[in-house]
């Protein structure tokens, strides 16, 4: 039997927030640093995979019990990649390390991640990538993401933005952060985080719901097409893919999201 579902209340779907973390957000502008040393290199490297790789499967398989649906379509692209996910949980910083594996993954972060004392350095070099919050800050921004896909990282991008907890269907965005794989004529692959009945492990466990993560078949920019009209091409594919696979397996309603 279900316990009582949990009602939010939203107004903006695009813009609405319910992550709760009530943070004070730093600004990040042309003063704000990607660049960074060998050494420092070398430590993030270090950090991510003998000990934050282990943890973060840990909490997937076994404490989330998280199972990928067509795991092997990362494998069909031989290259790095763009990966478009919705933003629905805590485990979605998760999921784009376990995807990527063994390659890197880095991760289009806001200016929140970046705002909490004494973890802004660990956020990085667990591959976060501030997006500015200032205009000022883009053209560094832009070459910190060139960078890291152009030395064999998977580029992670939630693009709905903000969480909604549990949220079983697909919020509205824009074609903007389409506009990386356009430039790059890099492949994409939308994974979908979808929501279930939880079965009796899943409630011996104390899981709120079964969750699955469906992958795409890679999806690459129509290159034939003016640039505004692949990215917007690339965005609608991503979306229906979303859209699809939010009807047909995240049926499970943990908590009610109401328009008022």
């Amino acid at each position: 039997m279900q316990a009582k579902k949990k009602t939010v209340y939203y107004h903006d779907p695009i813009h609405d927030d319910f992550a709760g973390t009530h943070i004070e957000t730093n600004i990040i502008d042309d003063e704000y640093r990607y660049a960074h040393s060998k050494a420092w290199h070398w430590m993030a490297n270090v950090l991510y995979y003998p000990i934050a790789l282990p943890l973060v499967w840990l909490l997937h398989r076994v404490v989330g019990g998280i199972r990928f649906i067509n795991r092997k379509s990362r494998k069909k692209i031989k290259g790095p990649c763009f990966l478009y996910g919705n933003h629905t949980g805590i485990f979605d910083a998760y999921t784009p390390a376990l995807l990527s594996c063994p390659r890197r993954a880095a991760i289009l972060a806001g200016a929140d991640a970046f705002s909490i004392k004494g973890i802004r350095t660990l956020v990085q070099m667990l591959g976060a990538i501030a997006v500015p919050n200032r205009i000022s800050g883009m053209k560094h921004f832009m070459e910190a993401v060139s960078d890291e896909f152009n030395h064999g990282r998977d580029i992670a991008i939630f693009p709905e933005a903000h969480i909604w907890p549990y949220y079983t269907g697909v919020r509205p965005f824009s074609s903007t952060s389409f506009s990386y794989p356009v430039r790059m004529n890099a492949p994409v692959i939308a994974f979908f985080t979808a929501y279930s009945e939880p079965g009796t492990i899943d409630r011996l466990l104390h899981r709120k719901t079964k969750i699955r993560i469906y992958l795409s078949d890679p999806i690459y920019p129509d290159m034939s097409l003016p640039y505004k009209e692949a990215q917007q091409k690339l965005r609608d594919e991503v979306y229906s893919y979303m859209e699809q696979t939010a009807k047909s397996y995240s049926t499970y309603t943990v908590i009610d999201y109401v328009q008022h």
